[in-house]
């Protein structure tokens, strides 16, 4: 009946347990996500001197394997060993064990020696190959189960489907789908289409999973969270949304994983309004007060912009994780707020809340957004010895940034020919950054000739190298680099500004007129200018990387796709509506100083997420205070 407290309840008050209730109770467990408790009823079960059997040790195999406890699983197998229970369903138990622990090496060693390799046993290591990085081996052990003429299972197609997934290869999935239809004798059933739609997913086709999603004779809350899941983690959060509209009207009701991906979903639109609708189901629903769910509510609310909506919600959470805690100081630190983050993560190791890698990354991040250097500096020096962690690449990354932003230029770039892992280019593109905004041209070229010796097609050093360079009025250099670009094949990565008005993402590039409302969107521009103008507005031409007149440099800094962005959402949502916008790149100089601009003019907040923080501008001022 699904209880297990009920269950576990029944079973303390039996005087004398035999070995049937033992197993049942081990098994309860182990099936319905109470490894470790499996476990310790084993070792109860072991000093009340009852046997074991070998129902018993399948179930305590399952409890080690979702542990992945690989300890604890060669005991059990040297105690199976010992008393004679080795039989071709324990090998498969040992096998999918093994694999799932990470021990590939086992794994093999227990299939080789197995006396007939049947289905199951086939299945559980072309498991352990995949979930071990081994693909190649697992489509050959398929291959040779083909030629035996063994006749694959349910479980044979999704180990494979999962296979296809590890080696990024959509070609092969796609291959393997059509042999799926191919096979003579093998009816589709929802659990394949479910695999299927995943692996679709995870090797970024959606039109694939949504085709076989479509084609589906039954579809349960499992495949409608697949495709859900799909277009989430695919960027693609306007259809995803579309999808769980859809889903409610067929009143198939959601559940903590729905909620959790439609919020993301939400996140990624900006969608503040359709996140708080969710939000009122989720509370209908009676899982609000799930940690997960509440993570997801608190990192929703932060990326669409509202802080206090995300505190609120912290605030009022029964449980707290480390993840919870990392969301929302990473919502402070993000939006501006970099001293009130440093009073959160105080707060949470007095909570008794241990911070992990994350959380040290969010905080050095923070410092280095507010200018708090000394703050920054004194966070990483007890990495160590305070928290007993050991500085990753992020985190030197973000010293990097810190010194970087601050002026110690020589200190960032120190640090920067210390970093030899394959986070090097990273490192060097910080500082790179750093160059851009303290206008050291030399030292730009020398981090941009780094990040390119490890990555010859990273566009981002060729930018921003141009930048400097264009700042510095030096256009041959210039101009160079964009021969040498085109040379290279690297292309450019378009700049684009979203907003979400009315169930839709409207997307913007710099000087876009492929919209039906161009003309009014223009007509605003050119009134908004008029009033900025006569507010003292003089676009910052140094911007422009292009050797063109002033004129011809206005005209093309009127035009950027943030500015077109808000002007649609002013003539498309009402007065003293706040107007969400996303920019998939940092927003410039001379759009920072206009939208300033502009929230005083028109009297709206408006929230700009860029690459790197959130923009709230407001009244003619802006929560980064001009430092970012």
């Amino acid at each position: 009946c699904g209880s297990l407290e009920d269950a576990r309840f029944v079973f303390d008050t039996i005087y004398e347990r035999d070995g049937v209730s033992w197993n049942a109770m081990i098994t309860a467990c182990a099936q319905n996500g109470h490894a470790r408790e499996a476990l310790e009823l084993f070792q109860s079960m072991d000093l009340e001197g009852v046997e074991p059997n070998t129902v018993t040790f399948l179930s305590v195999l399952d409890a080690c394997a979702n542990l992945a406890s690989l300890a604890t699983g060669k005991l059990i197998h040297a105690r199976i060993i010992e008393r004679g229970f080795v039989t071709d369903d324990m090998g498969t138990a040992l096998v999918s064990m093994y694999g799932k622990c990470g021990s590939l090496n086992n794994a093999q060693a227990v299939f080789d020696k197995m006396r007939q390799q049947n289905v199951a046993s086939r299945n559980a290591m072309i498991g352990a190959y995949a979930q071990n990085g081994h693909g190649k081996e697992a489509l050959q052990l398929f291959d040779q189960m083909h030629m035996e003429g063994m006749k694959p299972d349910q479980i044979t197609f999704i180990g494979i489907l999962n296979t296809c997934v590890n080696l990024a290869s959509l070609a092969k999935g796609k291959a393997f789908h059509a042999h799926i239809l191919a096979s003579g004798g093998f009816k589709l059933d929802d659990v394949v289409e479910t695999a299927l739609i995943n692996m679709y997913g995870k090797l970024g086709s959606p039109e694939d999973a949504r085709a076989v999603f479509d084609k589906m004779h039954q579809r349960d809350l499992v495949s409608w969270n697949a495709m859900i899941a799909a277009y989430a983690q695919l960027s693609h959060g306007e259809e995803a949304l579309h999808l769980f509209q859809q889903m409610q009207r067929e009143v198939v009701i959601a559940d903590e994983f729905t909620f959790v991906t439609i919020l993301d979903a939400c996140a990624g639109l900006a969608a503040l309004a359709e996140g708080k609708l969710i939000h009122i189901l989720i509370v209908k629903r009676g899982l609000e007060s799930n940690v997960t769910v509440g993570n997801a509510i608190v990192n929703m609310y932060s990326k669409c912009g509202s802080l206090e909506d995300a505190r609120r919600m912290f605030d009022k959470m029964p449980e707290r994780n480390v993840v919870s805690w990392n969301a929302i100081i990473a919502a402070y630190a993000h939006h501006g707020h970099g001293k009130e983050a440093l009073l959160l993560f105080q707060l949470m190791q007095l909570k008794g809340t241990m911070p992990n890698e994350i959380t040290l990354v969010i905080i050095l991040s923070a410092c280095s957004h507010t200018g708090l250097l000394d703050e920054g500096l004194q966070y990483f020096a007890s990495m160590s010895t305070k928290f007993g962690i050991s500085p990753t690449p992020e985190h030197y990354g973000c010293l990097i940034d810190l010194l970087g932003r601050s002026g110690r230029l020589d200190e960032a770039e120190d640090i920067a020919n210390t970093v030899t892992s394959q986070s090097a280019a990273v490192a060097w593109m910080t500082l790179l950054g750093a160059c851009r905004i303290h206008c050291d041209t030399e030292r730009g070229k020398r981090a941009a000739e780094h990040v390119l010796e490890l990555d010859q097609q990273n566009a981002g050093a060729y930018i921003v190298l141009s930048n400097i360079y264009a700042a510095a009025g030096r256009w041959d250099d210039v101009a160079n680099l964009r021969k040498v670009m085109l040379d290279r094949g690297v292309n450019k990565e378009t700049g684009y500004s979203s907003i979400f008005v009315k169930n839709q993402v409207h997307e913007f590039a710099v000087r876009d007129r492929s919209h039906p409302q161009t003309e009014e969107i223009y007509t605003e521009l050119e009134r908004l200018s008029g009033h900025m103008k006569n507010a003292g507005y003089v676009p910052n031409t140094n911007l422009v990387l292009h050797d063109v007149d002033e004129c011809q440099k206005e005209h093309l800094l009127y035009y950027h796709s943030e500015k077109l962005a808000i002007a649609f959402g002013l003539i498309n949502t009402p007065s003293g509506t706040t107007l969400r916008i996303i920019k998939n790149l940092r927003v410039c100089g001379d759009c920072h100083t206009a939208i300033k601009l502009i929230s005083k003019i028109v009297g709206r907040e408006i929230v700009v997420r860029d690459t790197n923080r959130y923009h709230h501008f407001k009244a003619g001022l802006c929560s980064c205070q001009d430092y970012w």
